[in-house]
């Protein structure tokens, strides 16, 4: 296949790269029509404008994560940049990384390359959510070949994929030290609300003598925590909350539940929707008919809930 003679860590524009092996120095996938070889440029900085925060080694430094391309809709392998990395080894085409390096010279912005990869041969890619534009995105796992250039600044701060499901109880201020979690979507204020919601439940319960916290997921087969939001390890309840009371809320909440409770420890835990007013009857039936609870605010840090009927 495409050989290149290029030692790992050495700087270079995309100019510089192309004149050698060709390939555009446009996009992140660029397969070359002049020589057998598919370079891809990873930029993190840059990628996080497009929800793209995946990308770098794994904690463990077995794989390297690079998310592919499409900036619109869920990314499919129909793109042929895509279908290019997935098949490279079939077509007969080397993979090669390079990762965005400070700096610019005559030719453009500077680039390290870090090595030779192929995609990983029992599971070439995962799906993530992009939360920015709520979509589907494709991750491939790279392996390296041969001797490649590591740095530090190259982790992605996510652990590899585990086929099993993985789940403990954290305190609740985790998810905000964790680099590596999903972010809840539904927009700043909304977000806001909920968190001052569940920390006045939180101490509501904390009064009353029991142990709360909430539990850190990771389904099967995929690569970001999900972190649900509280769960009162004394009454083996959890708890997911929502900044408004209206039906949209509530079926998200009910699905959220359902989804946290296929995979944390405690597959018998009560389910509870916890809100900031009552709900509308036909959605405390609602609730009630999934055999969860309805707990919402009377008045500031005052609570009351509604158990379903047994």
């Amino acid at each position: 296949m495409g050989a290149i003679d290029l030692k790992p860590g050495t700087i270079m524009t995309r100019q510089e790269r192309s004149d050698r092996w060709g390939g555009s120095i446009q996009g992140g996938i660029l397969p070359s029509g002049s020589t057998p070889n598919v370079f891809i440029y990873s930029d993190p900085a840059e990628g996080r404008k497009w929800g793209y925060d995946f990308d770098g080694w794994s904690t463990d430094g077995s794989v390297f994560f690079y998310t592919g391309e499409g900036a619109e809709g869920d990314q499919t392998f129909a793109y042929w940049k895509n279908q290019a990395v997935l098949t490279h080894r079939d077509d007969g085409r080397s993979l090669h990384l390079f990762v965005a390096a400070s700096g610019r010279r005559r030719g453009g912005k500077l680039h390290r390359y870090v090595g030779e990869f192929e995609v990983d041969s029992s599971k070439s890619y995962v799906r993530a959510d992009d939360e920015i534009r709520e979509r589907s995105v494709i991750v491939f796992r790279l392996r390296p070949l041969n001797v490649v250039d590591r740095a530090e600044s190259d982790a992605s701060g996510f652990p590899d994929v585990e086929q099993a499901a993985e789940s403990a109880v954290v305190p609740t201020e985790s998810a905000a030290t964790d680099s590596f979690v999903r972010p809840p979507s539904g927009g700043g204020l909304a977000l806001r609300r909920e968190t001052s919601l569940s920390r006045r439940y939180e101490k509501h319960l904390l009064d009353q003598g029991h142990s709360v916290g909430r539990c850190r997921i990771r389904p099967p087969g995929e690569i970001a925590y999900l972190f649900t939001d509280l769960y009162d390890s004394t009454a083996n309840e959890l708890y997911e909350a929502k900044a408004v009371s209206t039906r949209d809320a509530v079926r998200s909440a009910i699905g959220q539940l359902l989804d946290y409770r296929r995979h944390i420890e405690a597959k018998d835990a009560r389910l509870s929707v916890l809100l900031p007013v009552r709900p509308a009857s036909d959605l405390v039936n609602l609730i009630h008919s999934c055999g969860m609870s309805c707990v919402y605010e009377i008045e500031q840090g005052v609570f009351t809930r509604m158990d379903p009927t047994r």
